[in-house]
């Protein structure tokens, strides 16, 4: 998938919550791979960042592990 295609890609997490819109990727250019996502909130909430190790599938949307899930 081209990385152009993730930029306003809704993101979901494994619970089926909504977490937020794809507004950036981060690279990792020493390693050639994509590092995590920036995830931008419509509601004027503050962007957070998702490590790409949590992203559990890419598609129409973008499926993330919940929280509760990562505390294992």
């Amino acid at each position: 998938m081209r990385i152009s295609k993730y930029y306003g890609l809704n993101i979901y997490n494994s619970k089926g919550r909504y977490v937020g819109i794809v507004n950036d990727i981060v690279l990792d250019f020493q390693n050639g791979e994509v590092f995590g996502l920036a995830v931008g909130q419509e509601r004027g909430l503050e962007n957070i960042a998702v490590s790409y190790n949590d992203v559990l599938a890419v598609g129409d949307i973008v499926i993330v592990k919940a929280m509760e899930e990562k505390k294992e």
